[in-house]
């Protein structure tokens, strides 16, 4: 990544050096730790989290070269939608309570007529489907993969 570019795992890695970066995690984000409480009783998530952070940040370097500022795609799929096969089923999965916005579904579909588009959103999730509902997230992926297969 760019040496002169400022990314969280620069202060990850800095902390690393005093051991704190775990305790720091759930000391700075203890939601995340409460997201997950019905699924692990321990420390694993703030563990699971300072780990991914402390490392070369791969993902966080990927997402700053397919965005623009505030996020936005620098290539949208939904200009390139037209490209995918017709043959492809395509289904779209949001959080009921997300800020993104959720209109695609319908674009898409109308972008690709006589083609199988679904959108579907997920209640009491927000942008971060898999994490806000995990056991419903989990159920829609496998509704989705069994209509294929």
């Amino acid at each position: 990544y760019p040496k002169n570019d400022f990314f969280v795992a620069d202060v990850f890695k800095s902390i690393q050096l005093f051991s704190l970066g775990p305790g720091l995690v759930q000391r700075f984000r203890p939601d995340f730790k409460q997201k997950f409480a019905n699924f692990f009783d321990d420390d694993t998530i703030s563990e699971y989290i300072y780990h991914c952070n402390a490392q070369t940040p791969s993902g966080e370097a990927a997402f700053k070269a397919m965005t623009e500022s505030l996020g936005w795609a620098r290539r949208p799929m939904l200009q390139r939608i037209h490209m995918i096969r017709r043959d492809l089923p395509i289904t779209l999965i949001y959080g009921a309570n997300s800020w993104i916005d959720t209109s695609t579904g319908e674009k898409v579909r109308y972008l690709r007529p006589g083609c199988y588009v679904n959108d579907m959103a997920i209640p009491g999730a927000s942008h971060h489907v898999y994490a806000d509902q995990p056991r419903a997230f989990n159920t829609a992926v496998e509704q989705i993969c069994d209509s294929v297969d």
